[in-house]
């Protein structure tokens, strides 16, 4: 029994020393790898990554004398399924560290170690806060998101054998990020089996008409999930399953509503699958520029669906159709605090509209100023309010207009009757607008840059409050006073202007929007695979 434990102490120290001179052989080999030639990964580069390994004294992170560590492990299996996130493992030295994964000796450990530590640091970042800066690509968006702090994700990473449940937590976790990457695994399924087949050119269909890609249409439909029921798929008759179908789909995909196969919806349908997967992924992207934390109540306005939103605990509580700005006049990308309001609000009109559009309105009718209830002013802290008809409207420009004009509050009012502001720089806010009828049109890029909201009264009665039937009331009995009057929020309410042109709503349905404002453009590229 003696010789026996002898022989185990024995063992325990000739294993130890061994185990000891592999660490420290490893991170001598280490430590003189990084100092003659630190830079020769792009990521070594980041002090984030030379400090970490300094501070460990160049002991491995992912090997040890027996081999890979759990936590490498974990690593590797987020790599290979980074498609998931839309993202491509060839982007995280995938290539490069599987030469090596088999391989026990020390030289092979080290530069493991660097290629994992690489890898982890690069997808990390791109996973969490996109693979590129935001203003690079989108010089529109304004929303910052906070930077991933590297260092404190390495030094978590140091301290645990597993980090499975690290890594699932570096990619948004908000609803919108997660429900799109469902749909991107669906979308590749669909890939895989061959997508869709292209309609070719035909006439505008509907129910009741018989024509040969009826049938097309339908398998077309069926592949979507817009078909649900259909008694008789070989049939060529537009029949109202048919139209219901379509109808739905052109719910999804902002088109017209009207059950017909015409030209948009044809176009539309057309839409490759690998461009529908590319325009999820860049959608997907966006989210990454989003910070982590949204609020537990805020608004969320998404361009490209016209749609304004508030959101309480991840839950949809009010939604209303919205007007945003003309292509050349587009809305910015940026989130602020809705903290003020204003019944029955003036209008200050920015010069540049003046120029623009009020002047040439004023020439074609000298009564327009008047009939929409349109002052002029000159002067700022005294200002004296000048008759147009004193105005040479034929030669004013930017050098020769120093006025100001200003409309006043009532139903002519282009803010309607309430006005929402919240801080940003771009003079860009929420208000009503008279012009009800234009929430009719499908297409609603129309403003000079601000948010018209069809439903101010409701909209404010939930920034008050919580909608209910009483705080309408108020807002009402407020707005048929007639003046002017400003509300201080009881609490600010962070808002976000976004653009998505895929998402999935409230009932677990993939949208697709035209891209208004041509944004998508640059993000293309980097997703072009």
């Amino acid at each position: 029994m003696l010789k026996a434990s002898l022989l185990l102490c024995l063992l325990y120290s000739v294993g130890a020393q061994a185990d000891s001179s592999w660490q420290k052989d490893s991170s001598r080999y280490l430590e003189q790898l990084l100092k003659n030639n630190p830079a020769q990964l792009q990521e070594l580069k980041e002090s984030e990554l030379l400090e970490f390994y300094r501070e460990r004294k160049y002991k491995l992170l992912w090997s040890n004398e027996k081999g890979r560590l759990d936590r490498a492990y974990d690593l590797l299996h987020v790599i290979i399924k980074a498609k998931d996130e839309g993202l491509d493992p060839a982007d995280y030295y995938f290539e490069e560290f599987n030469k090596y994964w088999d391989s026990t000796g020390l030289g092979e450990s080290v530069q493991l170690d660097l290629l994992l530590s690489a890898a982890l640091y690069r997808y990390s970042n791109d996973v969490h806060s996109g693979r590129l800066s935001a203003s690079d690509l989108d010089p529109d968006w304004h929303i910052k998101n906070e930077s991933l702090n590297a260092g404190r994700l390495f030094a978590d990473v140091g301290k645990k054998a597993s980090i499975a449940q690290l890594l699932k937590e570096l990619p948004p976790q908000h609803d919108g990020y997660q429900s799109l990457k469902r749909q991107l695994h669906n979308f590749r399924e669909l890939a895989q089996q061959g997508g869709w087949q292209r309609l070719g050119w035909g006439p505008v269909l509907e129910r009741g008409m018989q024509h040969e890609q009826v049938v097309p249409l339908r398998r077309r439909l069926k592949l979507t999930g817009d078909m649900a029921v259909d008694p008789f798929p070989d049939m060529d008759m537009y029949d109202r399953w048919l139209e219901e179908a379509v109808m739905h789909y052109q719910q999804r995909h902002g088109l017209e509503v009207d059950g017909k196969l015409g030209p948009q919806t044809r176009r539309s349908l057309n839409v490759m699958v690998s461009d529908r997967i590319r325009q999820i992924r860049i959608n997907m992207e966006r989210w990454r520029w989003l910070p982590r934390k949204l609020g537990k109540r805020y608004v969320m306005v998404n361009m490209t669906g016209f749609e304004l939103y508030i959101m309480e605990n991840g839950s949809e509580v009010l939604s209303m159709p919205v007007i945003i700005g003309m292509s050349y006049r587009s809305t910015p990308t940026f989130s602020g605090l809705i903290s003020y309001m204003e019944y029955n609000p003036y209008w200050t009109i920015p010069k540049k509209l003046v120029l623009e559009d009020i002047v040439p309105r004023q020439l074609r009718d000298p009564s327009y100023l008047s009939r929409k209830s349109i002052k002029i002013y000159k002067g700022w802290a005294n200002a004296k309010e000048i008759d147009p008809k004193t105005v040479d409207w034929s030669n004013v420009d930017e050098d020769t207009f120093h006025y100001w004009m200003r409309q006043e509050p009532g139903p002519k009012n282009a803010l309607g009757r309430v006005k929402f502001i919240f801080s940003n720089p771009y003079a860009v806010y929420l208000h009503g607008t008279p012009d009800r009828h234009l929430f009719d049109r499908v297409v609603r890029a129309l403003s000079s840059g601000c948010i018209r909201v069809k439903d101010p009264v409701r909209l404010a009665s939930f920034l008050l409050n919580d909608g209910t039937q009483q705080k309408e009331e108020e807002v009402l009995a407020n707005i048929h006073l007639g003046t002017n009057q400003g509300v201080t929020l009881p609490i600010a309410i962070p808002i976000y202007l976004v653009y998505w042109t895929a998402w999935v709503d409230q009932d677990g349905k993939m949208n697709f929007r035209h891209d208004v404002y041509g944004r998508d453009t640059a993000l293309n590229k980097l997703f072009s695979s």
